[in-house]
C-alpha cells in the first residue's frame, strides 16, 4: 500500500505450482526434499541481490526490507544443508533457473 502496488494477479498459480512442486519434493525424500529447497533459497537470495544492486540508494526503506528478505533466503538454505540437503544435479537446477526466468519475466508483464 505504501508504495501504491497490489498483490500479483498470478498469486494463486505461483501458489499452486509451488504446493505441487512441493508435494513431488516431499514424495522424493528428505535429502532431495532439502536439496530442493536450498536450491530455491539460493536462487531466491541471488534474485534478491540483483534487486539490491538496482534499487537506489536513497530507498532506505526498500533496501532494509530486500536486505532482510535476502538473509532469511540464506538462512533457510543454511538451516536445509545442516538437516541433509542432497545437492541437486546441474541440470535440475538449471531448469529451475528458467522455471524462475520464466515466472519473473510474466509477473513482470501482468
Amino acid at each position: 500500500e505504501e508504495l501504491s502496488d497490489r498483490p500479483s494477479l498470478l498469486n494463486p498459480i505461483w501458489y499452486a505450482g509451488a504446493f505441487g512442486l512441493g508435494l513431488i519434493a516431499g514424495r522424493l525424500g528428505d535429502p532431495l526434499s532439502l536439496g530442493f529447497v536450498a536450491e530455491t533459497e539460493r536462487q531466491v537470495e541471488a534474485h534478491l541481490d540483483s534487486h539490491l544492486t538496482r534499487l537506489p540508494e536513497r530507498d532506505g526503506t526498500s533496501r532494509v526490507i530486500v536486505a532482510q528478505m535476502k538473509e532469511d533466503e540464506a538462512r533457510h538454505a543454511r538451516w536445509a544443508v545442516d538437516e541433509g540437503a542432497a545437492e541437486l544435479p546441474a541440470p535440475a537446477k538449471a531448469l529451475m533457473r528458467a522455471a524462475a526466468r520464466v515466472m519473473t519475466t510474466v509477473a513482470h508483464r501482468i
